[in-house]
């Protein structure tokens, strides 16, 4: 696929060309309607309290139901919810895609000089719901809405300052359809399918397998969308999260004061960066989602490969179901014995040091196509900080999504049909470039080639 950026006739135009991609209905793939699951035992497992936005949620979910004979059963299905989420016609709960469409739809409406758009001028009712209440709550009232009243009010529910509606971000609303998903036993992009023996952490946006003995995660799982990162409040700050134990783990979890004196960073699995909340951001901060990494490697070549998968993501407007992890290998490629395996601790407790990390992505672009790529990169003491040395660096880190889940025995993309597995998992072109020669980190993983446009 190429992305063409506009320009005048004669000049030249970057093309952005995203690897192997394959054609799909629908996007990644279909749940079903039929994998329900009562709401009330999704409240008992999960702890979600009447009242509750996530209890209201489920139920505002099974009342929309497009199936008829399901609907308003007091079951629901990740079908349900994700339908509603495209629909939601009481604009009580919106996501960040919604938010985006919303703006497109204004933006579409004021042309000619128009300034505003009456409440009633968009093309479904969820719309001219926001509109109303936009106009009605942070606007003047007068029937019609305006860029300046949509923003403040997008402000307003971004803030929780409005009782009639909550933002909920597409990362956090796919782990929400992630447990739902698994609670009725259906597979999804988030939950590698297979046993991996860790201990199975479901946060509110990301999940987690902690690997209890070497006590880093096996892997972390979470999705990125283009519209969360263009609506990210700009007060997130990673600057006000500190590295906490994670709660769920007890007194077995590991404790920041682990790495001191190991003169090794604290390394992200799921970057702080991909947060698009302060609450996101500090579980982001949590141990659990934390692995030895050597600093040369976490600061430059590994914070390249972040920041680029975070820029195609945007670039492309699309969305990302990402796997990062953490291997232990020997200089064949081969799982090392426990007793090979390196460990880190200021403390009695041992924290195993990776030999490499690994990084699986599921792109979905726009029209629903889907790509997906792999890089297993080395733990090096030594990795490259140059920007010239970082690009082949990572180029041959780049390895196939079956490798990875040959090393680890799972299925990652399990929801995926096999055909578009077979055609996906197996690539392995390395695609990195870098944007801008000032900034090292401003890396692409879509191949810049400069094209002159017939005048």
């Amino acid at each position: 696929m190429q992305i063409r950026a506009k320009s005048a006739p004669g000049e030249l135009i970057p093309t952005l060309t995203v690897g192997t991609t394959v054609p799909t209905t629908g996007g990644s793939w279909n749940r079903s309607t039929a994998r329900e699951v009562p709401i009330s035992e999704l409240q008992r497992k999960f702890g979600w309290a009447e009242g509750s936005w996530q209890a209201d949620l489920l139920k505002a979910a099974d009342a929309a139901s497009s199936t008829a004979s399901r609907k308003g059963n007091g079951s629901v299905s990740a079908a349900e919810v994700a339908g509603y989420l495209q629909k939601p016609d009481d604009a009580r709960f919106l996501t960040s895609t919604a938010l985006q469409q919303e703006r497109s739809a204004l933006e579409q409406r004021l042309t000619g000089g128009a300034r505003s758009v009456a409440v009633d001028g968009f093309d479904s009712d969820w719309q001219d719901a926001v509109a109303l209440r936009a106009d009605r709550i942070s606007g003047d009232g007068n029937g019609k809405l305006s860029r300046a009243e949509l923003d403040t009010y997008f402000r307003d529910v971004k803030g929780g300052k409005v009782e009639e509606a909550r933002w909920v971000p597409d990362q956090q609303m796919a782990m929400f359809q992630s447990k739902v998903a698994e609670s009725a036993g259906e597979l999804d992009p988030l939950r590698p399918a297979g046993a991996d023996g860790g201990v199975s952490l479901l946060k509110e946006y990301m999940r987690l397998s902690v690997d209890a003995e070497k006590n880093v995660p096996r892997f972390v799982s979470y999705m990125l969308s283009a519209a969360d990162i263009q609506e990210t409040p700009v007060e997130v700050n990673r600057d006000h999260s500190s590295f906490l134990k994670d709660p769920e783990l007890g007194r077995d979890g590991v404790s920041a004061s682990d790495y001191d004196g190991t003169k090794l960073d604290r390394g992200h699995m799921k970057p702080a960066e991909d947060s698009p909340t302060q609450e996101a951001m500090d579980e982001s901060h949590l141990m659990s989602n934390v692995a030895p990494q050597h600093p040369d490697l976490n600061r430059q070549a590994w914070r390249t490969l972040e920041e680029a998968v975070n820029d195609m993501v945007a670039t492309t407007g699309g969305k990302a179901h990402i796997l990062t992890g953490n291997l232990f290998l020997d200089a064949q490629g081969k799982p090392l014995p426990a007793e090979a395996i390196d460990t880190i601790g200021a403390n009695t407790r041992r924290v195993a040091l990776p030999t490499h990390q690994f990084k699986t992505v599921l792109l979905e672009l726009p029209n629903g196509n889907l790509s997906m790529f792999a890089y297993m990169v080395p733990n090096m003491k030594d990795a490259p900080t140059k920007k010239d040395a970082i690009t082949p660096f990572l180029e041959a880190s780049r390895t196939s999504v079956d490798r990875i889940e040959e090393l680890l025995g799972q299925d990652l993309y399990a929801q995926l049909p096999k055909s578009v597995q077979a055609k996906l998992e197996t690539d392995t072109s390395a695609r990195m470039a870098f944007r801008d020669a000032s900034q090292y980190e401003s890396a692409s993983l879509l191949w810049r080639r400069e094209h002159a446009r017939p005048s």
